[in-house]
């Protein structure tokens, strides 16, 4: 309740009490009458009574209203006038359930756990259809190793490359140039990469990389920690050697070779980017650096 209200509630109860002790103390009348006749109208005298002495009861009465009515006031005073007791609000931190962290499978029957996993996180969904089905974390280790030494594998990859071949055009004098339009074969498959968070992926990456390891381990090629090479890989395909695009090419037998012999000595990383085109290239590019950079970072926190 408000001040003005309080005290409207007050005034309101000291009236009614004042009211109720002049009642009972206050002095008596009697009636008029008045005698009205056909022949003349007389007036009685009107007779007011002297005021009544109370007695004794009627005193005490009295002196006991007075009390209470003081008595109910102070009290009122008393309690708007209290100080405000002091309230302490004691906030409890939410205690957030314990995030459950999958069972990992052995390697062996870890494709159908990998497809699992990837359909329930955001975006993984619309990489299925660029991987192959069976051994996926064993051939990811493989392409991983041979990306940090700069080479590239032409089989026993995780992913399927587009069926369609590369077009050119023909130059003449047996000089080829590429089609643009050949980058866009690569189109779905960076953008499947680079649609998933990089959090995501970082979080993905922790999940299975005690498989990595184990996969890597069975290499057996150099003592070294598959971590390192994972990002030995990254840093290959970030730092990549670009050229002008379109590139004339050459055909001595059935595969195309590059024209000038400076970019045909690029490594297998850096011309297989080169075939992604400028686009897509700087997008994958893009998306692998935020990842290590998240992985740097996490690493430093534990440490």
């Amino acid at each position: 309740m408000n001040d003005n209200k309080l005290i409207f509630s007050l005034a309101i109860g000291v009236i009614f009490l004042f009211g109720l002790f002049i009642l009972l103390t206050g002095d008596e009348q009697e009636a008029v009458t008045v005698i009205v006749s056909n022949e003349s109208v007389q007036e009685e005298t009107q007779v007011v009574s002297q005021p009544a002495i109370p007695n004794n009861n009627e005193e005490v009465f009295a002196s006991n209203i007075e009390e209470l009515i003081e008595e109910t006031v102070e009290e009122i005073i008393d309690e708007t006038l209290m100080p405000l007791e002091e309230v302490v609000v004691v906030i409890e931190p939410v205690i957030e359930p314990e995030a459950t962290v999958p069972t990992l499978p052995s390697l062996n029957e870890s494709d159908s756990f990998v497809f699992e996993e990837l359909i329930n996180i955001e975006g993984g969904s619309s990489i299925l259809m660029h991987l192959v089905s069976e051994e996926l974390v064993r051939k990811f280790v493989i392409m991983v190793e041979n990306i940090s030494r700069g080479e590239f594998p032409e089989q026993n990859l995780p992913m399927l490359f587009p069926e369609e071949r590369m077009s050119v055009t023909d130059l003449g004098s047996e000089f080829y140039l590429i089609d643009e339009q050949s980058y866009q074969r690569f189109n779905g498959l960076v953008l499947s990469l680079t649609n998933i968070s990089t959090e995501t992926a970082v979080d993905f990456y922790q999940l299975m990389k005690p498989l990595f390891r184990e996969a890597y381990a069975e290499l057996a090629l150099r003592d070294s920690d598959f971590n390192d090479v994972f990002m030995l890989a990254i840093d290959n395909v970030v730092n990549a050697r670009t050229a002008l695009q379109p590139q004339q090419l050459i055909r001595p037998n059935l595969n195309y070779l590059y024209a000038n012999p400076e970019i045909e000595n690029y490594s297998a990383v850096d011309k297989l980017l080169l075939r992604l085109g400028p686009e897509n290239t700087e997008s994958l590019q893009r998306r692998l650096e935020f990842f290590k950079r998240r992985l740097e970072l996490d690493a430093s926190l534990l440490n």
